[in-house]
């Protein structure tokens, strides 16, 4: 499989999760339906996603990390799925919820070679490869502010920052992208005991690597050892080259 073989079969997920889930109304979307893998209660619209996303991907050669069902598969190539990230806003008609998928070469995000998010409500498609990041279809750059009092999405602030904007969005996978295409300066998760799992992050941390931003733990450490592995987990603090020193020096 390589990068275009991803990219077909990630557009095929977005239009079947997308048509399954648009099809539930909201209060269909909220029922509990069990437990995940993940520990976490099951919501239907989780499970209607991600069985709509696993009847593509196993039809092919792959290792599948979802948060409901587990690993599925034993391909070569480890994907990183999380077929609804922001269960809370697709459960409320809060329009930003998305699929997330993140392909590897092995189990580690050091060797994926496609990410890919797409805006279940909206329709706006965000992906990377070896060319570069894209969001439907043109080409997006990380912006370049260098000033701490910037446009910062954070979760969550425990003391005064000197940011100019603060926001949550309640989607790390689309979050991420906000900030790969520029809407937003920094993206930062600090929350003690690690609260972003490795389906949550992967792709957008790929798509804003690709876009030209510097993303880390909070320690300043790669995330390139992170493994597709559901007991994965992971801080990020995620800027331009420029801004990202400063924000490990005020986040530690």
């Amino acid at each position: 499989m390589d990068e275009r073989d991803a990219l077909r079969i990630s557009r095929e997920i977005a239009k079947n999760v997308r048509k399954a889930v648009s099809a539930m109304p909201l209060k269909e979307r909220v029922k509990e339906v069990g437990m995940g893998k993940d520990g976490t209660p099951t919501k239907a619209a989780d499970k209607v996603a991600e069985e709509a996303a696993l009847e593509i991907l196993k039809k092919e050669s792959v290792t599948v990390v979802t948060e409901e069902s587990g690993v599925v598969g034993e391909g070569d190539v480890f994907v990183a799925l999380d077929p609804l990230d922001g269960t809370f806003n697709a459960t409320r008609g809060v329009p930003v919820y998305s699929v997330s998928l993140c392909f590897s070469q092995s189990d580690k995000l050091k060797d994926a070679f496609l990410g890919y998010v797409y805006n279940l409500a909206t329709g706006d498609e965000y992906y990377a490869d070896s060319t570069g990041a894209y969001r439907n279809g043109e080409r997006i750059r990380v912006s370049d502010e260098s000033s701490l009092y910037c446009n910062a999405i954070i979760y969550y602030p425990n003391k005064d920052y000197p940011f100019k904007r603060m926001r949550i969005f309640g989607s790390a996978a689309t979050e991420l992208c906000f900030f790969a295409d520029g809407s937003f300066d920094c993206f930062i998760d600090i929350r003690p005991g690690k609260m972003l799992r490795i389906y949550d992050a992967a792709a957008g941390v790929f798509i804003a690597e690709r876009a030209g931003g510097k993303v880390t733990e909070i320690d300043g450490s790669s995330l390139g050892n992170k493994k597709f592995d559901m007991q994965e987990r992971l801080n990020i603090v995620a800027a331009n080259e420029k801004l990202h020193a400063k924000l490990l020096e005020l986040v530690r």
